[in-house]
């Protein structure tokens, strides 16, 4: 009954959208990144049906779109065909082109199980262990991001910030909430509001950062989580289309400016019991024994998930002491120096913001790593230690793992990562960061080749 509901949602979608003629199908690869294919959009009934279909190595690639080597299950079925399923959203129509929208589907097998290396397949099952309880996570994610100029070269950094529309000068220093920016460039964010309304993905605020020609978007909260986090992947997709159309760059890298701060993503979270009642509320701004359980299982499980909130090369470059991107293990109320923050305000609304993941990370993996880390020190009852007060950094706290190679050492002897991800899922991961790994170690720089050539 849903799935004929959903096609015909799409169909009338369509009849309105006249000018859209083309579907590009697509779903996430395990570092988050849409993959897929383009259908003709009179073709709806051949995905109710199930007839499109993917190849299954199409999630397990790298993040330069090369296969991942030894995945068991691509090489056990010879790469078979999945299924391209329709889950319920609407088409997005495509920044860059009017006659195109993008389609969300779900990878399925043949024998009706789900995909086990899909991201977004393996974010349900840990949102199947709350609503086993009765609970619903409520969810709002939060990206940082630069503009550039991308006729420059990436590695001159003064000359690659973007030059104001407005005045035609290139942005230079580090002015968090500067109005200013939020007027020079009043047009790009406009479009990018408008675009992604078009593509029912709501934005509630897009902030002025600490960076030059730095921006924050706010998503609105919502307890479809799924819906939230797909809301996410596409606005980075929809903030970089708008860009190029303003003759600009748009980048979620980690760290693109090594001198600036780099891009974070924020996840805040409550969750709601069968009543509709958040379980971190008691009407005080200290919040229920729960939240406290809650803080200390995400802690516990910090430095097993940072390969999933630092997935990449640059991913530790931002992980730096006084630059808001926290490097110790803690958590304290209204707090921005700490991974695990509290926020104030309306005790109604009381919740958890989790601040250690990069832009880069995939969303999916970020959002079920804190809920299922969250869920556990909530069902072990994990005693947290004291809430810090003022920067933690200097405090004598232990730092979170701040290298790639040790990260993934830390996500692969995780006895409890296993429990959080399917057994392929995990496999496909590990191998692909290790895969990652292995070009950026072959790379010589020109700094170590001048360094060393004529010195030693």
């Amino acid at each position: 009954m849903g799935k004929a509901c959903c096609s015909m949602s799409i169909a009338n979608w369509l009849k309105d959208h006249p000018e859209i003629n083309t579907l590009l199908l697509c779903a996430p690869d395990v570092n988050g990144v849409m993959r897929g294919k383009a259908v003709p959009a009179n073709n709806i009934e051949k995905l109710e049906s199930g007839a499109a279909r993917q190849a299954l190595s199409s999630a397990t690639v790298d993040i330069w779109g090369d296969a991942i080597e030894g995945c068991s299950q691509v090489n056990a079925t010879g790469d078979c065909d999945v299924i391209m399923r329709l889950n319920g959203r609407m088409p997005m129509p495509s920044v860059l082109t009017s006659s195109a929208a993008h389609l969300m589907v779900d990878y399925w097998m043949d024998d009706g199980t789900p995909m086990q290396t899909g991201c977004r397949h393996a974010l349900a099952a840990v949102l199947d262990r709350f609503a086993a309880k009765g609970w619903s996570p409520v969810v709002a994610l939060e990206f940082e991001f630069y503009l550039y100029d991308p006729l420059h070269d990436p590695a001159e950094c003064a000359l690659a910030h973007p030059r104001s529309p407005i005045t035609g000068q290139r942005l230079n220093g580090r002015e968090a909430g500067q109005i200013n920016d939020l007027e020079h460039f009043s047009a790009f964010l406009a479009d990018v509001r408008s675009n992604c309304a078009a593509a029912d993905v709501a934005v509630t605020a897009i902030n002025s950062e600490n960076g030059t020609g730095m921006f924050e978007v706010n998503l609105d909260h919502s307890s479809d989580v799924l819906k939230a986090v797909d809301d996410g992947v596409f606005m980075r997709r929809i903030i970089r289309d708008t860009a190029i159309q303003h003759g600009f760059g748009a980048t979620f890298m980690a760290k693109p400016f090594p001198e600036l701060d780099g891009s974070g993503l924020h996840i805040h979270f409550s969750i709601l019991d069968a009543q509709g009642h958040n379980i971190f509320d008691d009407g005080t701004d200290t919040g229920t024994p729960l939240l406290g359980y809650a803080a200390a299982g995400i802690l516990e499980h910090t430095n097993e998930m940072q390969l999933i909130m630092a997935p990449h090369l640059s991913s530790y470059r931002r992980v730096q002491p006084n630059s808001y991107a926290p490097t110790n293990l803690c958590w304290g109320y209204d707090n921005r120096s700490v991974p695990v923050r509290i926020p104030g305000g309306d005790h109604r609304a009381r919740r958890i913001e989790h601040r250690l993941a990069g832009a880069d990370a995939n969303p999916y993996l970020v959002t079920l790593a804190i809920l299922a880390a969250a869920l556990d020190g909530i069902d072990h009852q994990m005693t947290p230690p004291a809430p810090v007060i003022g920067a933690c950094y200097d405090q004598g706290f232990e730092n979170v793992v701040s290298s790639w190679q040790d990260a993934l050492s830390f996500f692969k002897r995780s006895d409890w990562i296993k429990t959080v991800l399917p057994d392929l899922f995990f496999e496909a991961f590990t191998k692909c960061k290790a895969q990652e790994q292995a070009v950026f170690q072959k790379q010589i720089t020109a700094l170590e080749t001048e360094t060393y050539r004529d010195r030693i």
